[in-house]
């Protein structure tokens, strides 16, 4: 109010004063121009909150902005029907979100109990651990994959057991450190022998349009489509016979370093090892050159198309004395149904190559692989060498509307994503597949076989399964205990707990 209101204000009263008060006029005025200095005073104090409050709109903006960030940042629980939602619009390929050699990726939004710093996700079975934004991700890992397996038919009694086995018992971890640096660490307990599994450093970096990643360490070999598959990937209980029969002296692993390129729609490899982690040093390493290339050239919503080829070379050290040359066809237990060949004296080298071929349909796949091993002494002047041929194929649906678990980034086989699983109330994954192998060893004393096999696979959860193989084999060798033509039958269940 101004001090010209005020006045006016003053003077409306004074005609109701008499004209005597004419003595007072100066204590009126007086009185008047207090209340005018209170109202301007008023004013300014209302002038400077008002000034204030402007000042401080843009931190209270601010504020609200990042809190709805860090709120959308965080995972956000999934219902039942979200996340069956989720799973049935993932293309053909993305049944499974990476192989499970893979650095760690973000955590799954489901059952993911967030506090301030890092998020809890329990849907793998172990919890893993996720910093707030996502980049760094650190979770267990582990396996038990128990056997039952009987053997029957067979004209030799030696080969009709029956017993239990430990497949695997292994624990580890795993986890990433920021965009680029990942790594994981296992020990496997097999045949009654503790092994140094996935042990290894990788560094990823995107350029373009690709992926590159360099890894230090023990890691499993790329080579063959079930070869660099998991073991608790499979859909059946063991690998196809091509993997398996063409497999380097080393094994599944190696301890050297791998270079690979992921594209959009393929993948190469290239790896360099030397012996197992466990080598005495007495002696040079044996080494073994491994390179693997796959192309996805059809892929929609519902369907791909698979295409593979890979190769190695290897060189065996001096202490190599001899290369076993056998193959089993009816199951791991047993481990007298073998196809096989006189073993390999003073080894020099060996190499191997294989073509991959398949696809997926809705629920529906079916992939077959071929491959050819080498193997020569150091005399080959005079005709040291055996070779093995094996090729397999297999095929399978998942009959409660699953995508099978194969993996486009890296064209491998990992665990499908159960629509329903049984703690939801629902009755799980039910799958069934048939899968043919063949093998067949070159030489005079070079055996062949084949076998056929009956798989039913039920997965309660995404890491729980229960399975069921009837594997119908026949083996023709020239040498060994049980030469000559023999036939029988081998039925094998597996309860399995991978986390």
């Amino acid at each position: 109010m101004s001090m010209q209101k005020a006045a006016g204000a003053a003077l409306f009263l004074l005609p109701a004063f008499p004209a005597t008060a004419q003595t007072s006029q100066l204590g009126l005025e007086r009185l008047v121009r207090d209340q005018a200095a209170a109202l301007e005073a008023q004013q300014a104090r209302i002038d400077a909150l008002e000034r204030r409050l402007a000042a401080l709109e843009p931190v209270v903006q601010e504020t609200a902005v990042t809190a709805a960030e860090v709120a959308k940042a965080r995972p956000v629980v999934e219902t039942r029907l979200d996340r069956l939602e989720r799973l049935r619009n993932l293309p053909a390929g993305n049944a499974a979100m990476r192989p499970a050699s893979d650095p760690l990726t973000a955590p799954s939004p489901s059952q993911a109990a967030n506090v301030d710093d890092e998020s809890f996700d329990w849907t793998k079975g172990l919890p893993q651990i996720t910093s707030a934004d996502g980049k760094s991700a650190m979770r267990l890992r582990g396996r038990m994959l128990f056997d039952t397996s009987s053997s029957f038919g067979s004209n030799f009694d030696r080969r009709n057991i029956t017993g239990t086995k430990a497949r695997a018992i292994r624990l580890g971890v795993e986890g990433k450190l920021g965009d680029m640096i990942g790594y994981q660490v296992e020990f496997d307990l097999t045949d009654n022998q503790a092994a140094l599994r996935g042990a290894y450093l990788s560094f990823t970096k995107k350029w373009g349009d690709n992926i590159y990643e360099l890894s230090l360490g023990n890691r499993l070999t790329d080579r063959s489509m079930e070869g660099a598959s998991s073991s608790d990937s499979q859909p059946f209980l063991e690998r196809n016979a091509t993997a398996l029969a063409t497999a380097p002296r080393k094994g599944s692993f190696g301890l050297g370093a791998m270079a690979r390129v992921y594209g959009k729609t393929w993948h190469a490899a290239v790896q360099l090892d030397g012996n197992e982690a466990s080598t005495n040093g007495s002696v040079s390493d044996s080494t073994t050159l491994t390179g693997r290339v796959h192309w996805n050239p059809w892929r929609n919503s519902e369907a791909i198309v698979h295409l593979g080829a890979w190769g190695y070379r290897e060189d065996f050290s001096s202490g190599v004395a001899s290369i076993p040359l056998s193959t089993r066809i009816g199951g791991r237990f047993n481990e007298l149904i073998t196809v096989q060949a006189s073993s390999l004296l003073d080894p020099d080298h060996g190499q191997a190559f294989g073509l991959e071929l398949g696809g997926v349909y809705k629920s529906f796949w079916m992939f077959g692989e071929y491959g050819e091993r080498d193997v020569w002494a150091r005399d080959s002047a005079g005709g040291r060498h055996v070779g093995v041929r094996a090729g397999s194929i297999g095929t399978g649906v998942y009959l409660t509307g699953e995508k099978p678990p194969y993996v486009a980034r890296g064209g491998v086989w990992s665990k499908p994503r159960v629509l329903r699983p049984i703690t939801d109330g629902g009755w799980g994954a039910v799958e069934i597949a048939a899968r043919y192998d063949q093998v067949s060893y070159s030489g005079p004393l070079g055996g062949e076989g084949y076998s056929t096999t009956l798989g039913l696979n039920w997965y309660l959860l995404d890491w729980v399964r229960v399975t069921p193989n009837w594997i119908r084999w026949r083996t023709e060798n020239r040498a060994g205990a049980f030469a000559g033509a023999d036939e029988g039958n081998t039925v094998v269940g597996r309860v399995a707990v991978s986390f």
